[in-house]
């Protein structure tokens, strides 16, 4: 029975004890997720920029550009865009590819700039903004590469899809579905 004598200073250290864990768990939990928010937070900072207004067509005769099987997409307003931070996503009608590490220096695509397992972009030819070290993408101002959708890939009156996406975002700046015209 000595043990139901307890001096009564120490009937209130267990609770006192467990209210004080239960305290530092809690701040070490709030530490943690607004710290996971926090760090989180730093990339929402960057916005993607807006183009307002875009054109674009697929000419699959000769265009003047790069030769057959030219897509051109034209900036008609909105926001200027650094040419290194474009990506240019294509979707045909069984296969795609994306061109990145944008701009080239001349007006040729490495194999560092493809994306493109079923070779649909032509590794020779790109112009506008994205050729020749790059400028602002900007109003007034085109995007051009060419496709490899010659014998027979593509016909007049085909569809493709072509995505200009903003990399350090992943937005998308335009999405356009261009018929395939001479």
């Amino acid at each position: 029975m000595a043990g139901r004598n307890l001096p009564s200073a120490r009937r209130g250290v267990s609770p006192v004890v467990g209210v004080v864990l239960m305290l530092v768990i809690s701040v070490l939990l709030a530490a943690t997720v607004s710290s996971v928010v926090f760090s989180a937070s730093s990339d929402l900072n960057q916005q993607t920029p807006t183009v307002a207004r875009s054109t674009g067509e697929f000419v699959i005769g000769p265009s003047g550009r790069c030769g057959e099987n030219t897509v051109t997409i034209r900036h008609d307003g909105g926001d200027p865009v650094p040419a290194d931070e474009l990506e240019v996503a294509v979707g045909l009608p069984d296969n795609g590819a994306r061109i990145v590490a944008l701009p080239v220096s001349g007006t040729a695509l490495s194999a560092r700039n493809t994306a493109d397992p079923d070779n649909v972009v032509y590794d020779y030819c790109v112009g506008g903004v994205i050729a020749n070290g790059g400028q602002r993408w900007s109003a007034g101002r085109i995007i051009a590469f060419q496709l490899n959708a010659g014998g027979g890939t593509v016909e007049p009156g085909d569809s493709i899809e072509v995505r200009v996406v903003h990399a350090p975002t992943n937005g998308v700046l335009v999405e356009a579905e261009l018929t395939a015209r001479r």
